[in-house]
């Protein structure tokens, strides 16, 4: 397995909760992008696409690399305030067409203690 689609593994099993229901053994094929097939089609493939990573980049660079809660530097994640689901288009925003103010810095335990807490409201526009 090349280095790339092992780092690529290990962040699925990160983000496994926007991932549909797979068993383990899938998580090793990629599918014609390079990502694992549990990815196919689902919000974390969104992670690997470059607008995102240039978005995440700029928020974490705003934030001054530092979480907003506990300014912690360390596992860095960037969070969405909010969702929008298009009627029209019957689906959510891509993760990088959000505004500066609806995304937010935190890091990872911040981030998980935040979900555990609230709900992300979605608004439906």
């Amino acid at each position: 397995m090349k280095e790339n689609q092992y780092q690529r593994l290990i962040l699925s099993e990160k983000y496994r909760r926007f991932t549909s229901k797979k068993s383990d053994k899938s998580l090793v094929n990629t599918n014609n992008n390079g990502l694992p097939d549990a990815f196919h089609g689902s919000y974390g493939a969104t992670l690997f696409d470059p607008r995102w990573k240039t978005r995440r980049i700029a928020i974490l660079e705003r934030d001054n690399h530092r979480c907003i809660n506990c300014m912690s530097q360390v596992a860095l994640q960037v969070h969405h305030r909010q969702y929008h689901f298009s009627k029209a288009n019957k689906q959510f925003k891509a993760p990088w067409e959000y505004t500066d103010n609806l995304l937010i810095t935190l890091c990872e335990k911040c981030h998980q203690k935040g979900h555990k807490q609230y709900k992300v409201p979605t608004m439906y526009i």
